[in-house]
């Protein structure tokens, strides 16, 4: 299983992972000779609520576009987005990263998010007594680089780069996916400020109901950039539907757990599968 960052999801989506935010999709590639290739459309709403070690709440509408492209065991998604935000002047989590907000009420383009991504196989690195265990994951190893493409000055992002690295386990039970990752985040400060590096962690399930509906739930984690805003710890339920091929759509909803967190979020995303 591969897990779709519905933009959002999760703060990244937070989502940002996120990937604000969240899709599953089958973790294995055809097993045909030919190359497997797959290129997916998607765009999408989220919507989060928090306050961040304010005392006023911060608002965050993002509506995400997502090209997300597979050749073989490589993925290449990217993420564009438009942002409207309401709040105090400080730093927030959003879906792409770190914002530096200004107080009151700003929107444009938001940062460019690229993910790229390989499926290592590691069933054909073991002994072939053990290539076939069902305890053998899926490895997904992940390289990101957040574009400083949004206006620091209108308060949609921080100017600067980041980079991240991650790994992600998937195992396979029939229809039931558990899953887990870890990763770190280089981010850029802005100039006057200081962000720290961040550890990210993530887990849960899928569960596979019928060959077009799945549902799980994501437990994601992320240290604190600054003190004031604190860490981050968020439940996430959701459900993803084929209803009409190609087309899908993905919801989730999401509860902060820390005072990091946004207090609410949920989103929803429509795709096109070539």
């Amino acid at each position: 299983m591969r897990r779709l960052v519905v933009v959002c999801i999760l703060f990244e989506l937070a989502a940002a992972h996120i990937d604000l935010a969240v899709a599953v999709e089958p973790p294995h590639r055809a097993a045909s000779a030919a190359i497997y290739q797959r290129l997916k459309v998607s765009v999408g709403y989220h919507y989060s609520f928090g306050h961040y070690g304010n005392s006023e709440p911060t608002q965050i509408n993002y509506v995400p576009l997502v090209v997300t492209g597979d050749i073989d065991r490589w993925r290449l998604q990217a993420t564009i987005p438009y942002l409207n935000i309401s709040g105090p002047a400080g730093f927030a989590p959003g879906p792409g990263g770190v914002i530096e907000t200004i107080d009151g009420t700003s929107d444009g383009l938001g940062d460019l998010l690229a993910r790229l991504s390989y499926l290592v196989p590691i069933s054909k690195l073991l002994p072939e007594a053990y290539a076939s265990r069902v305890w053998v994951p899926f490895v997904d190893v992940i390289g990101l680089v957040k574009f400083p493409t949004a206006s620091r000055s209108d308060g949609l992002g921080t100017g600067e780069f980041d980079f991240g690295i991650e790994g992600e386990l998937t195992w396979v039970f029939g229809p039931f996916m558990p899953f887990a990752g870890v990763g770190y985040r280089f981010l850029g400060s802005p100039p006057g400020s200081h962000l720290d590096n961040v550890l990210v962690a993530s887990g849960g399930a899928t569960y596979r109901f019928l060959s077009t509906l799945t549902a799980g739930v994501l437990l994601d984690y992320r240290q604190a950039p600054t003190p004031d805003i604190g860490q981050q710890l968020d439940l996430v339920p959701y459900v993803s539907w084929l209803f009409y091929r190609p087309w899908s759509v993905d919801a989730y909803i999401s509860a902060g757990l820390a005072d990091g967190s946004p207090d609410v979020g949920t989103g929803l995303q429509v795709g096109y599968t070539w």
